[in-house]
Order: structure tokens, then sequence, then C-alpha cells
């Protein structure tokens, strides 16, 4: 964590009042199997889906052109994966953005490597200016489409685009651009199992599928995977068997380990984002 912000212990009221949230969520997930249609990676597919599915969440993944329209109207929620940008994912994903405004459903981007490519970084800024509801990326990837090397880029993100931003990494940032917390859970093997990025933005999305505050959705989908990998890795003996045990745990996930294991942490600038 910079030293551009203040960072205090993790917030035992904060922290219940989140649990208490995510567990209401999973449940209503359970009950609502709210459709979540996602444009991801070639690589993601089946663990985008397993993840989904695991906390009750219905996923579609097609990218028809002639069908896309569909899939998109009768889904709760829309995410966006330009991790592998082909001509068929260009195409489709405008036409997917399109619908979801015309419908008013939330999305969110994942701006996967922008910062390795400019041509795709413009195209990133191409589809943020269609107005996601959460931007979702590592610190490289916000710092990039932010124009920006500030301590502050999710902050100048969040402002310039009127999105919710979750800088992700050894401790996840939420921002509106104004207030600020830190999610302070997940383990380092997660960086070993493939796609886990990918996974982490449909979970965002299954959560603002809920017609939840988009701020609320985002905390307590990086509270739930957090948690999840926390207590998966306990059980697991690496990468192969912590993708198993996630699956279960974010299944079984309940308010009290939430509640016990759930660090969310008020986050303060220490002077103003430039």
């Amino acid at each position: 964590m910079s030293t551009a912000y203040r960072v205090s212990s993790p917030d035992t009221t904060l922290t219940r009042h989140y649990a208490r949230q995510t567990a209401q969520a999973l449940t209503a997930m359970v009950h609502k199997r709210p459709r979540v249609h996602c444009i991801t990676s070639t690589v993601s597919l089946e663990f985008t889906a397993d993840i989904l599915m695991a906390v009750g969440a219905h996923p579609s993944m097609t990218m028809g052109q002639d069908e896309i329209a569909d899939f998109v109207a009768c889904a709760q929620s829309l995410n966006i994966n330009i991790g592998t940008l082909d001509n068929q994912r260009r195409t489709v994903i405008i036409q997917a953005i399109e619908t979801a405004l015309d419908y008013q459903k939330p999305w969110i981007l994942d701006p996967v490597s922008v910062h390795a490519s400019e041509h795709r970084r413009d195209y990133a800024l191409e589809l943020i200016a269609m107005r996601p509801t959460v931007i979702c990326g590592n610190s490289a990837e916000i710092h990039s489409l932010a124009c920006s090397d500030s301590p502050y880029a999710a902050q100048i993100l969040a402002e310039r685009s009127g999105a919710i931003v979750a800088q992700t990494g050894e401790n996840d940032l939420v921002t509106d651009g104004k207030r600020t917390v830190m999610v302070a859970n997940g383990d380092p093997m997660q960086t070993r199992v493939s796609a886990m990025g990918c996974a982490t933005n449909a979970l965002i999305a299954g959560f603002l599928a809920l017609d939840h505050d988009a701020f609320d959705a985002t905390v307590e989908a990086l509270l739930t995977l957090g948690v999840a990998a926390e207590q998966a890795v306990r059980r697991a003996e690496g990468p192969g068997t912590l993708h198993m045990y996630l699956l279960d745990e974010l299944y079984g996930l309940n308010q009290n380990v939430l509640s016990q294991q759930g660090h969310i942490v008020p986050v303060e600038m220490l002077s103003a984002a430039s």
C-alpha cells in the first residue's frame, strides 16, 4: 500500500456490516439465480462459469452476433473482458454494451493488459466512454486507463468515468472517487491459478445483478472471493487443488466466516489526487 494513503486497522463494525450484506446477497443469489452474460477470454470460460454457478448465479457465454442482443436483454448484468480481443469479440462487445444500456443493465469492464498495448488501451477507453458501472483491473491497468502515475489513479479514473473502480492486488481498493475502502483478504496462491482476475470480474457482475448499490456490490464480491480463497488455501496443496477447494468454499460461505475472516479497512488519502 502506498504511503500516499493512511490505512487504519480493519474496521470491525464495517466488516460486520459488509459480512451481513454479503451473506444476504449470497442467499438472494441462490434464490434468484440471476443471469450474468459474460463475454470473456478463451482461457477463462470454464472457470468463470464455475465461479458464478458456485454462488448460485446463472452464466451465459454466447458471442453469436445474431443472438447477443437477446441474451443480454434477458440477463441481469453484463461482464466484458477484453483478454482475447479478436475481431468477433470487438464487434459483439459493442452490440452487448449497447443492449445493456438500452435495457439499463449494469455492466463491468475488465481491461485486461491495457498497459501492454496502446491500441488495446485506446479501445478500452472507447468502451469506458459507454459508461461502465464498474471497472476492475490490476494496478498497471488502472494507472494506464487513468493516464496517470499518481498513487490516486483509481480515484482519478473513477471521477473521470463515473464508474466504481476496483484496483486489485495484494490488497484490493474500491473507490467512487471520493470514498475508498480496502478489502484486505486473499492469498498469493491465487496468482498461480489462470483466469482468477477474469473470474473476479464475473463475480462482481453477479453481485451487480442483484440490483445492489454498485460500490457495495463490488466490495461484497471482493470480500467473498478473498475470504473463500483464504479458506481454500488452508485445504489446498497447490494451485490445482486451490481451484477445486475455492469452488467448494464459495458454495458454503456464510456470515460467520465472513465476519470472522473479513478485513474491510477505510482508506484516507493524505493529499488531494492530481
